[in-house]
């Protein structure tokens, strides 16, 4: 599988304030995920990663995630929480390893919830 173009990013559609982080093969887009850096506190969250049925398994979200990681380089990794039940094992694989793994922080003062 050969991406269009690299990672693409552009504001978030869900929250204001962050950014969506967005995967295109073949003008499809396959992968997207929210996500929030603040520089100040040296955290970061996501939320709300999505591959399209037909990619699930393939590695996308584990890559995109690793992308962002590369570009905010000394930061700490959250999420808001809540995930599904079917979506823990996903967590606890791409978190492995990653300062803050992915695991549930509020906000910083610094961030709007969006």
């Amino acid at each position: 599988m050969e991406l269009d173009t690299p990672w693409q990013d552009a504001p978030s559609p869900l929250r204001s304030g962050w950014r969506e982080r967005v995967a295109n093969l073949d003008g499809e887009c396959v992968f997207s995920v929210d996500y929030r850096v603040c520089s100040q506190c040296r955290l970061a969250w996501v939320e709300e990663p999505y591959t399209v049925p037909e990619y699930q398994g393939c590695g996308l979200a584990s890559a995109g995630l690793t992308a962002l990681r590369d570009e905010y380089g000394d930061v700490s990794w959250h999420t808001l929480g809540g995930h599904l039940r079917d979506a823990k094992a996903f967590w606890i694989a791409v978190g492995s390893g990653v300062p803050g793994g992915y695991q549930k922080h509020e906000l910083c003062p610094h961030v709007d919830p969006g």
